[in-house]
């Protein structure tokens, strides 16, 4: 049997700090003893409530020790010949389709054994829609979305390119382009793994679909809208849908250390755009009025960034975040975590602290063009502003502009949407399906380190333009990224390690395996 002498030197300790803090105040011993039973009570409560945060990483745990499929060693050389192509979507006047035709091409002339096995269409001129028949009669259908459009390079960043964006360098053990990471990985890796699929004669129950996107850079109206249309109209709905999205990080969750994080996009937050107009007097500026419209513009953009307008709060998708990743934090972020909500107000202030954990919790407002004025001596009558809003699930775009309004109202500024831009927050996806789980075990087999969380993806993806279509939606892109490599997406000297390409084709395998066999 233990001592209790450990016992008595806590209870003697209490008793000494009871005695210093209640000296001179409080002389009663029956309110000494109150206190250090609510000391006592409140290390009980919060220890148990520690206690009672149950990982539910063991949901996506096999228990087999999986090694990676062979992957196919020119694949690397495929997925450089690909970033050659500026297949760069801008207004359509502007796309150099010989980029595009000469991609297709060699997609067709890569993969030949799933071309000659699957229904390949063409959507808007560029994006292909494969389809695998399952050989179940009671096939559901599963929708993989990918892209092959890539943002523009700025000319001035050239030199900070250690290869050229568009040379499809393979070099130290990286493939180096623009598009290598967003998202020509993940639309060839795909494809890399169902040509080396096919050819062991693998055939899958259910029905497999695959969408190449020509425009999701710029919404995806030409290419993904399209296909989408085409779903609808063969009332096709899917038990599930894969785009690109979270990915996995090490080291960047604060209270995990360095553990790495698989993150699994299960909402998307919305985009709208405001314009907001202030007309007031104009005149010379040597007899300026007290008030003028650039003034108020200003004070206009200082309050809608003050965190004033949106208040700070926890979306769904945070939540299950939290749930998922909470069990795993060290004694003291998991301290605080297991009292909520007494702890929101401090968990939300620390969010507050970083641009990711700022966009995790608000409905972002942020001012991103300005214009006043046409002579340096002469005070405009009006001045424009335009803000962008990425915003949360459960809100509206019909919130978002009444609080525009309402903010634009104190400063004599006038609404309206901006080009008529925007899209809903999507529907929340369950973290609990086994397309999810079946996700989740996927990236275990794969990167046996990670831990597996949903979250919610900031950024717009294609996968917007299939609502409805699906019960659940995920974004996810199986690449293991260093903060430098995550910064070059949309950036300079954009690139994926030969080994994560690698491991991006082996995740993809098992994923499509494992959609082509999930049951009724």
């Amino acid at each position: 049997m233990a001592s209790s002498g450990g016992g008595e030197v806590i209870l003697c300790t209490s008793n000494r700090i009871l005695d210093k803090v209640t000296k001179g105040i409080f002389s009663n011993s029956i309110m000494k003893k109150f206190l250090l039973a609510s000391l006592f009570a409140i290390i009980a409560v919060t220890a148990a409530a520690t206690l009672l945060l149950f990982s539910v990483q063991d949901t996506f745990q096999t228990g087999v020790t999986a090694k990676n499929p062979e992957i196919n060693d020119a694949s690397e050389l495929r997925l450089a010949h690909a970033l050659t192509f500026k297949t760069i979507s801008q207004v359509p006047e502007m796309i150099d389709s010989s980029a595009f035709d000469g991609l297709l091409a060699q997609l067709n002339n890569d993969y030949p054994y799933l071309w000659a096995t699957a229904e390949v269409d063409t959507f808007g001129q560029y994006t292909l829609l494969i389809q695998l028949k399952g050989s179940s009669s009671k096939a559901q259908n599963y929708l993989f979305i990918s892209h092959v459009d890539v943002v523009p390079v700025d000319q001035r960043s050239l030199k900070q390119w250690d290869w050229g964006p568009f040379k499809g360098a393979v070099e130290n053990g990286y493939i180096y382009g623009r598009g290598s990471l967003d998202d020509k990985s993940s639309a060839l890796g795909t494809l890399e793994a169902l040509e080396s699929m096919l050819k062991t004669g693998w055939a899958p129950k259910n029905n497999l679909y695959f969408s190449l996107g020509q425009d999701e850079e710029i919404g995806g109206s030409g290419g993904a809208r399209l296909v989408a249309e085409y779903c609808r109209d063969k009332n096709l709905f899917f038990e599930a849908i894969l785009d690109e999205g979270g990915v996995i990080l090490k080291g960047s969750i604060p209270g995990l250390r360095n553990k790495t994080v698989a993150l699994i996009g299960i909402a998307e937050k919305g985009y709208l755009s405001v314009e907001v107009n202030f007309n007031l007097a104009g005149g010379h500026s040597s007899m300026p009025e007290r008030e003028n419209a650039i003034a108020k513009a200003a004070e206009f953009v200082t309050y809608i960034q003050s965190a004033k307008v949106f208040q700070a709060q926890f979306s769904d998708p945070v939540e299950d975040f939290i749930t998922h990743l909470s069990p795993e934090m060290s004694l003291g972020m998991k301290t605080i975590f297991a009292l909520r909500p007494l702890t929101n107000s401090i968990i939300l202030a620390s969010y507050q602290k970083s641009n990711t954990g700022r966009a995790l919790t608000n409905n972002t407002a942020i001012a991103t063009m300005i214009s006043a004025g046409i002579k340096d001596n002469v005070v405009p009558a009006n001045a424009r502003v335009v803000c962008n809003t990425r915003i949360l699930p459960g809100t509206t775009q019909a919130d978002i502009v009444r609080a525009y309004e309402l903010a634009a109202a104190k400063f004599g500024g006038i609404v309206t949407r901006y080009q008529h831009s925007g899209s809903e927050a999507t529907a929340t996806s369950s973290s609990k399906s086994q397309a999810f789980i079946a996700i989740g075990r996927s990236i275990t087999q794969t990167f046996p380190e990670a831990l597996v969380s949903p979250y919610l993806t900031i950024g717009g993806t294609d996968s917007k333009n299939f609502s409805g279509l699906s019960k659940n939606t995920y974004r996810f892109l199986p690449v293991e990224l260093q903060p430098d490599e995550l910064s070059s997406i949309h950036g300079t000297n954009e690139r994926i390690s030969v080994e994560g390409y690698h491991n991006l084709i082996s995740f993809y395998q098992r994923i499509i395996l494992a959609f082509g066999a999930l049951p009724n």
